[in-house]
């Protein structure tokens, strides 16, 4: 009696394993699995403005303006799936903050990621990140046309500017004989207030919240 227990809790245990392995071989096949959490713990906006147009405009058109930022962050990826599934890297993963689904200046080169992925289960890489642009300096203010202006002016009255922060890259996932390249694409939406020491404590933004972002 004793040894058909043994013997059937073994075939069940096998069983469960050939399901689990089933399902890992369908999932790299049928779909592209996000191997990390990200999440943004600090962020901090301590200049977004609008200064006077830069650019003549175009036709007799109206110049667009520039909008000078100065936004600093603190991203976290943590990785996991490695024990069950393998990942290697095409290219290193960048980080693009966005703002009125433009660009605020260069992508961020996340450097690291490709040693991060190839750690232990539930590792943990922590970036620091920055992007300021200059309404002196047009190679790096971003120039807004007439409707982005007026999107960004009901932005300030209400002291809340929504921004995205962008992370890409692409990886190849493994399971067993199957292997697939896949894009990954996580964003991250932050709703950020001007916090400057000139501020006064009355309108001073709330304390940050972390952001959990969405692929």
């Amino acid at each position: 009696m004793g040894m058909a227990k043994a013997c059937c809790s073994c075939c069940c245990c096998v069983l469960v394993l050939v399901a689990f392995a089933g399902l890992m071989v369908l999932a790299v096949k049928n779909a592209c699995v996000v191997p990390f959490l990200t999440t943004v713990d600090e962020a901090s906006l301590a200049r977004m403005s609008l200064a006077a147009p830069v650019t003549a405009g175009h036709n007799g058109s109206t110049p667009a303006a520039a909008l000078s930022y100065d936004l600093s962050l603190v991203l976290a990826l943590r990785w996991y799936y490695r024990r069950a599934v393998g990942f290697s890297h095409a290219k290193p993963l960048e980080a693009e903050l966005r703002f009125l689904g433009r660009p605020l200046g260069p992508r961020a080169r996340l450097g690291g990621a490709e040693q991060a992925a190839a750690t232990s289960y539930l590792s943990e890489i922590v970036y620091r990140l920055a992007w300021n642009g200059s309404d002196e300096n047009a190679t790096t203010a971003l120039a807004l046309g007439p409707g982005e202006a007026a999107a960004f002016a009901a932005e300030s009255a209400a002291r809340v500017f929504e921004q995205e922060l962008v992370i890409a890259g692409v990886f190849k996932s493994s399971v067993l004989f199957r292997s697939r390249w896949c894009g990954v694409r996580v964003n991250c939406p932050l709703r950020l207030s001007v916090s400057t020491p000139s501020v006064a404590a009355a309108v001073a933004a709330p304390p940050f919240a972390s952001v959990e972002c969405k692929s």
